[in-house]
């Protein structure tokens, strides 16, 4: 991978990052769309009218249902064609669209040409990765910008409204040349009101992260805010791999998992133009996101900067009153939110797992509660039973005792007869249970020392309005008793005092120039001299500034902009001054930032890389990562593994067997996947093994060169490198690798997964299809047969198979291949499934795994289709070829029955 990491090099030489003097247009002026003059772009008069998103369809996958009103406050341009090859400036014809680009390129384009016509940007990053074909397959916050004018993404609402003034999937089939290739972008539209292969030719982008629908109307709709657990994308209208009958208006994905970046000889795009004024976002449940921040960093930018194998940051996000949590894992960034009515001065336990924070603020005087929780969003918030108690602050005492240090009232401590009338006091703090419980509390000292207290007690500070320090037993004054607030005491052991004051004297002596309120961070030593100063960013000032914990050198903060609100939390290292934007958002208040070693004792693993099985880049799926911790936590006790692509995914439940089980099934999985996974995990660790369960998904054998299916499911991840390095640990792993895996697992919050580790691998899908006895109903053929004609794919994957069964037989395994059922309406057509194989093909497919299972006495062929001539009837399909719920309960039943049989040594069937 290339990386290109400084933001002033982007700016400079593709001017992709920044923003142009045309910021002054005003995007409400209804005039402004009407007086362009876009080349190749048709104005779409939308304001005023809906769109109407997925369909009731119950045959339709979950993601297109239900139908969904999209209402527009604006009008916008549209492309009338396809982005092309010499668009682009790409190699490939000229008038062809441009495929194999990733969103992160479609992005990176639509900036280029906004640039290059004196246009705002509608999208900001600070870096980008791109692979060896250069190809950008990775940004590093990014940001979009839906009031800029510019060009950018369609969002699925705008393209929607486009393709249906004029949706003609029957002109999406170019039969020439064998019937797969791209054709040129027509030069005009295809009639009135209508643009160029919306439906077909290249699939397209759109600009949205991939999000359920409601049945509520929404206004101006624009996807998810950031994304989901996979990356998902949503790309429309079909490509030239499609046939007709299976271009729908709704559809919104594709065979597999669409992330940014992803890449397909059939998925280009086109581009749209105009600022989308108060978009509408759904999370991941199709519910109001009002999320009001997008994270600028990945995990390795943060750990790099602090010097840590791992990162925790805390805000408050005030713009929608919620906690906001950010596990920085060397592994993966997860996010939990948590909903709080107040909460402020959050500080992070020394052991990562805790958060407190008060609802009283630095300056105001009265009652406040200081609030307890954990991370993993696990057990209840715990109040700190005193009469009031406000800006808490972890330590760790000589004995080994974790404490909370508050006080009492964080009000204005000029008087300072009032100010020692308060207090500062400690609590002992127990994470053992889930909740934690609270100790008594005890006086350290007469005053509120808010801004931090040494460990032995030596020196305390505080501000608000004045810099006061306790040092020994001594109360003193500190900066000449100018105004001082924001106060922090380093957790590093040089007693730092970091402060903001308001352009003081002793402020402007020190740096050498004026400056205004709150421009400048101040650094004290223990004595109170000043030792150093940071300026912050230009068009910003300084707020909520706090040393991070275990840090001398490295602080957090906000950033105010002209207008007042808290628009960024910023790293900022006074030594050198580099600074380090993590979030962007509306309202963000008191970043509390985490850094720790790792938590494991002292051994001779790589905490870097070892359970890494996340990859940042080319992972279609997080489904095998996810696994990866059920195969070593429960190594020692599996019987039966189930492998497979989506078939065996949805329909076999493992929790169900009269066996201990696991589904390992990922997304793709062909036979070179399956012997991968086979050889070099399962046979090595799961030492009870007695079953090996795999699908025969035949009909996807032609999809992948080999090992191609391995590829998109490892991707780069570090851990499954790190397994290769180390030849997959032949002789075993101990508790601490095991650990960190489920650790790094565990970060993972997506509800899908966290069920699907519960359920042993198994992903249920909802019944919506059903399959009729005497074949009727309606099924999709995404494909023709010349797709499936490469006949030495298929000989590998028999390779594989024969390799499967030749170290199953030496390890006295038996495996059994499974062929799932697919709908039996194929049998009235001359497909054997979805993706177009000839039935005649199949059935020669099928006698040559009859003939292998002749051969190998450790080898059961369970044949569930019969080439459509089964009995899975009724309620019993998710789709087409895959199982739902109830079809899976039906099928798990039958393989419990094999497996019981063969463990009584019954013969072969």
């Amino acid at each position: 991978m290339k990386e290109l990491v400084p933001l002033f090099i982007l700016v400079m030489l593709l001017g992709l990052c920044g923003c142009t003097e045309s910021d002054s247009l005003d995007s409400k002026d209804l005039g402004y769309l009407e007086s362009l003059d876009l080349k190749d772009f048709s104005l779409v008069r939308a304001k005023g009218k809906s769109v109407f998103l997925g369909t009731n369809d119950s045959a339709a996958p979950i993601s297109a249902r239900p139908m969904m009103e999209s209402k527009f406050d604006y009008d916008f341009w549209m492309g009338d064609h396809e982005v092309t090859c010499k668009e682009m400036g790409i190699s490939c014809a000229d008038s062809l669209p441009a495929t194999n680009v990733t969103l992160f390129d479609a992005i990176l384009y639509s900036n280029r040409r906004s640039v290059a016509e004196g246009f705002d940007t509608a999208y900001f990053y600070t870096s980008a990765t791109f692979d060896n074909s250069g190809s950008c397959v990775g940004m590093e916050g990014l940001v979009f910008r839906p009031e800029a004018n510019a060009y950018r993404l369609p969002t699925e609402a705008e393209w929607m409204y486009a393709a249906g003034l004029n949706w003609n999937p029957k002109n999406s089939w170019n039969s020439e040349n064998s019937g797969y290739e791209l054709h040129p972008v027509c030069t005009s539209k295809e009639g009135k009101d209508g643009f160029c292969d919306m439906a077909g030719n290249a699939a397209e982008w759109v600009h949205d992260f991939k999000v359920r629908f409601r049945s509520d109307a929404v206004s101006n709709f624009a996807g998810g805010k950031r994304a989901n657990g996979l990356d998902e994308r949503v790309v429309k209208g079909g490509s030239f791999r499609n046939g007709a009958a299976s271009i729908r208006l709704y559809r919104r994905d594709d065979v597999y998992t669409v992330t940014s970046s992803t890449k397909a000889d059939y998925v280009g795009f086109r581009l749209a133009f105009g600022a989308i004024p108060s978009p509408t976002y759904l999370d991941s449940r199709g519910e109001d996101n009002v999320v009001g921040y997008s994270l600028l960093v990945n995990s390795k930018t943060v750990n790099d900067f602090v010097g840590a194998e791992h990162a925790k940051l805390v805000f408050k996000d005030d713009a929608t009153e919620r906690l906001v949590y950010v596990n920085f894992d060397g592994a993966v960034r997860s996010v939990d939110e948590f909903p709080v009515d107040v909460g402020y001065h959050s500080d992070i336990s020394p052991d990562g797992k805790f958060v407190a924070y008060s609802t009283g603020l630095e300056g105001i005087s009265g009652k406040s509660e200081i609030r307890v929780r954990r991370l993993d969003a696990s057990g209840v918030e715990q109040v700190l039973p005193v009469e009031s108690a406000t800006i808490p602050r972890w330590r760790v005492l000589e004995n080994g005792d974790t404490v909370l240090v508050y006080v009492t009232d964080a009000g204005n401590n000029k008087d300072e007869a009032d100010f020692l009338k308060r207090g500062t006091y400690q609590v002992s703090f127990s994470g053992q249970n889930a909740n934690g419980n609270f100790g008594k509390p005890e006086k350290l000292f007469d005053g509120a020392y808010h801004g931090g207290v040494s460990p032995n007690n030596g020196i305390a500070v505080t501000g608000s309005t004045l810099l006061r320090a306790r040092v020994g037993e001594k109360n003193q004054v500190w900066y000449d008793g100018k105004q001082a607030c924001n106060v922090s005491l380093s957790h590093g052991g040089a007693n730092k005092v970091l402060f903001l004051d308001f352009g003081g004297k002793l402020g402007r002596e020190f740096v050498g120039k004026s400056y205004g309120t709150h421009e400048r961070v101040l650094i004290a030593d223990s004595t109170g001299k000043l030792i150093n100063s940071v300026a912050a960013p230009v068009g910003y000032t300084f707020d909520h500034t706090e040393w991070i914990a275990g840090s001398d050198s490295i602080f957090v903060a906000t950033l105010v902009d002209v207008n007042g609100a808290h628009r960024k939390i910023v790293l900022v290292n006074e030594k050198s001054g580099e600074t380090l934007p993590l979030v962007e958002g509306e309202d963000l208040w008191h970043p509390a930032l985490w850094s720790g070693e790792n938590s494991f004792d002292e051994s001779s693993w790589n905490f870097d890389s070892l359970g890494v099985y996340y990859a940042e880049h080319d992972q279609y799926w997080r489904i095998l990562p996810q696994k990866m911790s059920l195969l070593w936590k429960y190594r020692d006790s599996v019987e039966v593994a189930c492998l497979g692509n989506s078939r065996m995914l949805h329909g076999a439940i493992a929790d169900e067997l009269n066996f201990f089980a696991l589904n390992m099934a990922t997304i793709p999985c062909d036979m070179h996947c399956i012997e991968f996974l086979y050889e070099t995990y399962i046979s090595l660790h799961l030492k009870n093994l007695k079953y090996l369960v795999i699908g025969l998904d035949f009909d996807l054998w032609n999809e992948y060169e080999p090992m191609g299916s391995v590829n998109v499911n490892r991707g780069d991840a570090l851990g499954f490198q790190y397994d290769e390095n180390h030849d997959y640990w032949p002789d075993g792993v101990d508790s601490l690798f095991v650990s960190r895996v489920e650790e790094i697992a565990n970060a993972e919050k997506d509800e899908d997964y966290v069920d699907m580790r519960k359920r042993a691998g198994w992903i249920p899908r909802t019944c919506i299809n059903d399959w009729e006895s005497n074949g009727t109903g309606y099924v999709e053929i995404q494909q023709d047969s010349t797709w499936n004609n490469d006949d030495s794919r298929y000989e590998s994957n028999y390779a594989e198979l024969e390799r499967i069964l030749d170290i199953a037989k030496r390890k006295n395994i038996v495996v059994v291949g499974v062929i799932f059922p697919l709908s039996p309406y194929y049998r009235n057509t001359g497909s054997y499934g979805r993706y177009g194989m000839r039935r005649s093909t199949a059935e020669m497919l099928i006698q040559r795994i009859k003939k292998i299972a002749e051969e190998n006495k450790n080898f059961v062929l369970m044949d569930e289709n019969k080439m459509g001539n089964h009995d899975y009837f009724g309620d019993v399909a998710a789709d087409y070829d895959h199982l739902c719920d109830k079809g899976a309960e039906m099928f798990t039943s039958r393989l419990d029955s094999l497996l019981k049989t063969l463990e009584k040594g019954c013969e072969k069937r």
